[in-house]
């Protein structure tokens, strides 16, 4: 008898295991995935690992143990940060790779000669030729030190020690 309560109770605990969410962002969808009330940014984005609200205007709180307020969705962020700790309002991020990661993408540059960087920029790649995000047909990459040309492409640039 004690037999079947033990394996009664391994399957009311495997049963628990398997249907419960793993973690909180199991439970909602990812925030970026679902709106556009994210931004790019680097691969070095803070994670945050947190469910939040999205309200109709647009702005995204910490959830915290109450549901969302009237209006308000539940989602999940990944990589994000709260930028006001009293209203705890989140501002989320689409981690892009790095330009200089994709071979020949950047151009060389030292900073031997006292110039400073460019900007950093969101870009998008087509077959080799970089220009700012509008609407990407190609690849969204990150790029640390760009410049914008007079014929609206974007170069990118990768530090080079000594040149």
């Amino acid at each position: 008898m004690s037999r079947k309560f033990t394996l009664s109770v391994a399957g009311l605990v495997a049963f628990a295991l398997f249907t419960a969410p793993a973690s909180a962002s199991a439970e909602y969808r990812d925030l970026c995935d679902s709106s556009k009330v994210c931004e790019y940014t680097g691969p070095g984005a803070p994670v945050l690992d947190e469910d939040v609200c999205l309200d109709p205007t647009g702005e995204v709180r910490l959830k915290g143990s109450t549901t969302c307020g009237a209006g308000s969705v539940p989602f999940h962020v990944r990589f994000g940060e709260v930028v006001d700790p009293v209203l705890q309002l989140v501002v989320a991020y689409v981690p892009l790779e790095n330009a200089c990661s994709v071979e020949g993408l950047c151009s060389p540059k030292s900073y031997d000669d006292g110039t400073s960087g460019g900007t950093e920029q969101t870009i998008c790649c087509i077959n080799g030729v970089c220009w700012p995000v509008y609407d990407c047909g190609g690849t969204l990459l990150w790029c640390v030190d760009g410049v914008c040309n007079e014929d609206g492409t974007v170069t990118c640039f990768e530090y080079v020690e000594g040149e």
